[in-house]
């Protein structure tokens, strides 16, 4: 340049002939230093390193090439590196080095595969065989997912018989398990209906979609060639099986509730006599005592609710009437107020579970009381006066119920 400038001075100085083509040529030299680029001399090598291997569909990456001559040192500043990309856009195209390094972007442009990115400069060599170092690959949305890149997992895992809505959600991720984001993930199911076909991997690397469905369904996510499954299933129905034992009134008697395998129902009794009780959640065989104060027959019905169905189950029940203690008399007939001396034996029933007490009422306006006997218990009395006397036996249960039995004696 220093020798245009001479050239061009001498024409203006000088006015010799031909100074104008001085000019021209002057002015020629100039312009071809300004558009011939520099490059890296032979024997360099070129390196090309990225911030991110993988990067959304509509993402971007930062592309740097280390451009060193054969001594290890950076090349020229300004010298010129070419990049090109099979996928997505670069921008620029072209950057001059600075301290050896120059930089370019990646852009995604919603379109998924691997970006072999490569920068040219001059002779400057990349290697050779199949790890060229002047080329680098990038994953651009699905294009990053791996073996087993998909998982896919309802939430919750199972519906109601009658139906229900539940979460569907397909992970993706890539090489060392990191997640993929801006990930287009397509879903397709062999029953109910989904909420949308395709959800693009949020920050967390997951795509959304809703399923409804009554039935057990298989919901399939697919991206990238992977795929991964989710099948939701049905909760079974949250029946309860009843058992009774036998029933005496004004005795307790027992009712078991069994739910059915798998369930956990919230259970209300109705003992058929007015009464009910609130089991509530019954997740597995549940015995519970109710007594009954009068005898006949009664409709026991179980009402389980589950996941907001409810079915009901009922059971038939005969109530006995209260036992009665048994009285036997020896004689039954005396001779003379004074002479006979009757001998009462009084038998609880086996049934007796509760049994208070047991009074023997003479019908002369006195009783004896025998406590609460297990078995039978004799007792005597003598009479005053002649007459027919009809003696009863008491027997008064926990719950203070009275039940009873009666004789008649003749005195002479």
């Amino acid at each position: 340049m220093t020798m245009v400038n001479g050239l061009l001075n001498y024409a203006r100085t000088a006015q010799r002939p031909g100074g104008l083509a001085l000019l021209i040529a002057a002015a020629l030299a100039v312009t071809a230093c300004d558009k011939v680029p520099l490059l890296a001399p032979t024997n360099s090598s070129l390196s090309v390193t990225a911030d991110a291997l993988v990067i959304p569909s509509s993402g971007s990456a930062h592309v740097q090439a280390m451009v060193l001559e054969q001594a290890g040192t950076p090349v020229q500043n300004g010298t010129t590196v070419r990049f090109t990309t099979t996928l997505g856009r670069l921008d620029p195209v072209e950057a001059q080095t600075k301290n050896g390094v120059a930089t370019t972007t990646l852009f995604g442009d919603g379109a998924s595969g691997v970006a072999q990115v490569r920068a040219v400069s001059g002779s400057a060599s990349g290697g050779t065989g199949d790890t060229l170092t002047n080329t680098i690959s990038i994953a651009v949305g699905s294009g990053g997912v791996g073996e087993g890149g998909v998982t896919v997992r309802a939430n919750p895992s199972s519906v109601p018989v009658a139906g229900g809505t539940v979460d569907v959600i397909a992970t993706v991720v890539g090489e060392n398990n990191m997640t993929l984001v801006g990930v287009v993930v397509s879903f397709t199911t062999n029953r109910g209906t989904l909420s949308a076909t395709s959800a693009t991997t949020n920050a967390a690397g997951e795509a959304r979609v809703q399923l409804t469905t009554n039935r057990e369904t298989i919901v399939t996510a697919s991206v990238g060639g992977r795929t991964g499954t989710a099948t939701v299933t049905i909760l079974p129905p949250a029946t309860v099986g009843l058992t009774v034992s036998t029933a005496v009134a004004g005795q307790a008697m027992t009712l078991t509730v069994t739910p059915a395998v798998g369930t956990a129902p919230k259970v209300v009794v109705n003992w058929g006599d007015g009464s009910e009780t609130d089991l509530g959640i019954v997740a597995s065989e549940r015995k519970v005592t109710h007594t009954y104060n009068d005898s006949g027959s009664y409709a026991i019905v179980a009402t389980a609710t589950d996941s907001g169905d409810t079915f009901t189950n009922s059971i038939g029940l005969t109530v006995a009437p209260r036992p009665s203690p048994t009285i036997a008399v020896t004689p039954t007939t005396g001779t003379g107020t004074t002479a006979t001396t009757f001998a009462f034996t009084v038998t609880p029933p086996a049934s007796s579970a509760g049994l208070r007490n047991v009074r023997v009422d003479f019908g002369d306006d006195t009783s004896a009381d025998l406590g609460a006997p297990t078995a039978a218990t004799q007792v005597s009395h003598r009479y005053s006066n002649v007459g027919v006397y009809t003696v009863r036996a008491i027997l008064t249960d926990g719950a203070g119920n009275e039940t009873s039995s009666s004789i008649v004696v003749t005195v002479n």
